[in-house]
């Protein structure tokens, strides 16, 4: 290799004090090391001492990865012995500009030292190359197909994610889909592109700063996007809490980075990442609760528990050099690139394959719900086919039974007890087909103008209530709507009125222009009456269907007029409510006009 043949040893020392001049690290003792550096997160500023062998032609000193913010070469030899480079310095300062760190090395006839003063807010992970010219551009081209690819298949896999989503519109599908679309950033700040095409834009210092944020955030949105998916398979609640805990720990890093603390945000964000993995997999393990929910899933839990293995294994390939844990290797700088691509590639089939189940599941759920909308149509039919022959039926014999007793009870002291209970079958029979149609939704609305003070004074009249009725309305009252519907609601709260207020008491019907609360025209009905301690009703169940007050069993009623007046009252877009204020009663509908 390049490497082997121009550098003869590489040697490091880590200046704590982050002050060290070259004259004074010349004469500290360096430690002999093979391949890539790897120390972890440090605060510390890193000397590398390299031996480079005589050549008679210049070559090149390549310095990987792309995101050191600070390397400063110091090469006695150079035409710029003091040259800086690296992500807080321009692209173009590089003497070969390339999506890497680098140098020229002026050629020369007998091997020499070479010292980099080298500055990270991440981790000490590099690696130092040395070859010609010719060879770098080589490997530079390689290098930036290999990085152009991945950030194009990265980008395509987000816009899959980004159309699956705009068709399901699922939540986990869209956390997952934010997600795919930082790590496509986090690939192109990472390998040093932004640089490239920017720079000359956006101050370098912002672009610096703005891959540390896509750093920390990424970790985030990948916590919230796997607790929604495994939320589905019923998390326990200790790991509900792990989670929490590590999504907090989290948003801790994003704080720690906005306060400036951008060493210790990053490697706490390191440590979070390595957790989350490990807990992934765990949960995906553990941390299900047990029964048949997670059969039924629209992902199965074993495809998971492969996928969170993998996961942990490519994680710790790429986190425990970062950490300074174990020694790198070349595959390490290009193992989270690899993860992005085959961990986004594996999952974004997953959640296709989970998508199409979903789909399925709703499909059959659809039919399932039309069928048994289909069967409550044709039962809620077939009532009422029988509703309407019974109230013919019935009606018949009833007007047969009214005759009878026109002629034979008139004028005795039944007629009136046999005319009221002729009327209230009738009234009964009214509220059924109302009620009916209503169930059947086959209401028909027919508006026209009428006056509205004419029809109450008709319908009170028709109620028996003439005598206790005091009504309050401006007798040029039109307003335009279905006549025979308020009829209906009126001559119900008249009734109501009548049967259940105290004996001899008033009834108080007041009528007046009114506005809704948002602005709309209308009218608005109070019909007020009073009632003993014993037959005040709850005001929250009068509108229930076959509701009846504490005491109503000794009057003959359905439990069915309030629920038609709300019901009517709501089809013709209005509103009505129930008050009651100690023995008192009032019924308060609004209609548009």
């Amino acid at each position: 290799m390049a490497n082997d043949r121009y550098i003869l040893q590489q040697e490091f020392f880590e200046d704590k004090t982050n002050s060290l001049s070259i004259a004074q690290i010349k004469n500290e003792k360096f430690t002999p090391y093979e391949g890539w550096l790897a120390k972890g997160y440090s605060p510390s500023t890193y000397w590398i001492k390299l031996t480079i062998n005589a050549s008679n032609q210049e070559l090149v000193a390549r310095i990987r990865p792309a995101y050191a913010e600070s390397i400063q070469v110091f090469d006695a030899v150079s035409p710029t012995p003091n040259k800086v480079v690296g992500a807080r310095h321009a692209w173009r300062d590089s003497d070969v500009p390339a999506y890497s760190h680098n140098f020229e090395l002026a050629a020369a006839s007998q091997e020499r030292q070479i010292f980099l003063k080298i500055k990270y807010a991440r981790t000490y992970l590099l690696s130092v190359d040395v070859m010609t010219l010719k060879e770098y551009l080589s490997v530079d081209h390689v290098d930036s197909l290999l990085y152009m690819g991945y950030i194009v298949f990265t980008f395509a896999l987000a816009l899959g994610l980004f159309g699956a989503w705009l068709i399901n519109r699922e939540k986990v599908l869209g956390v997952f889909t934010v997600q795919q679309f930082v790590a496509f950033l986090h690939t192109f700040f990472v390998v040093g592109y932004v640089r490239i095409f920017f720079d000359q834009h956006i101050d370098v210092s912002i672009i610096n700063y703005a891959s540390y944020v896509l750093v920390v955030v990424y970790p985030l949105i990948g916590l919230l996007a796997n607790k929604l998916l495994l939320e589905e398979y019923g998390l326990k609640r200790l790991y509900r809490y792990l989670f929490n805990c590590l999504i907090c720990g989290s948003s801790l890093v994003i704080v720690l980075l906005i306060l400036g603390y951008i060493g210790e945000a990053l490697k706490l964000n390191a440590q979070i990442v390595m957790l989350a993995m490990t807990m992934f997999w765990l949960t995906a393990w553990f941390g299900i609760i047990a029964g048949d929910k997670n059969q039924n899933i629209n992902l199965p839990i074993n495809v998971l528990r492969v996928y969170y293995a993998l996961n942990l294994v490519m994680w710790s390939i790429s986190l425990l050099p970062l950490l300074g844990i174990v020694q790198a290797k070349d595959f390490a700088v290009h193992s989270y690139l690899l993860y992005n691509v085959f961990s986004g590639l594996f999952f974004f089939l997953l959640l296709q394959y989970r998508s199409r189940l979903i789909l399925k599941n709703e499909l059959i759920k659809a039919a399932a719900l039309k069928k048994e909308a289909d069967d409550e149509r044709f039962l809620r039919e077939e009532q009422g086919k029988l509703m309407a022959m019974l109230t013919h039926e019935i009606r018949t014999p009833l007007s047969v039974l009214k005759l009878v007793v026109d002629r034979k009870v008139a004028g005795s002291d039944l007629e009136e007890f046999a005319n009221r209970a002729v009327s209230n079958i009738d009234s009964i029979i009214d509220k059924c087909i109302q009620l009916d149609q209503l169930d059947l939704k086959a209401l028909k609305i027919n508006k026209a103008p009428f006056n509205l003070t004419d029809l109450i004074v008709t319908v009170v009249n028709d109620s028996g209530g003439s005598g206790r009725a005091h009504i309050e309305a401006d007798p040029r009252i039109e307003i335009n709507s279905d006549i025979n519907l308020v009829r209906v609601i009126i001559s119900n709260l008249v009734v109501n009125a009548v049967r259940y207020s105290t004996p001899n008491s008033d009834i108080q019907l007041s009528v007046a222009p009114e506005p809704s609360r948002a602005g709309n025209s209308g009218v608005r009905l109070i019909v007020r009456n009073d009632v003993s301690n014993v037959d005040i009703p709850d005001a929250s169940q009068v509108f229930d269907k076959y509701y009846r007050g504490p005491s109503s069993t000794r009057i003959s009623g359905s439990g069915l007029g309030l629920f038609i007046v709300r019901d009517l009252v709501h089809a013709l877009g209005g509103e009505v409510r129930c008050s009651i204020y100690n023995n008192s009663i009032a019924f308060t509908v609004w209609i548009p006009f």
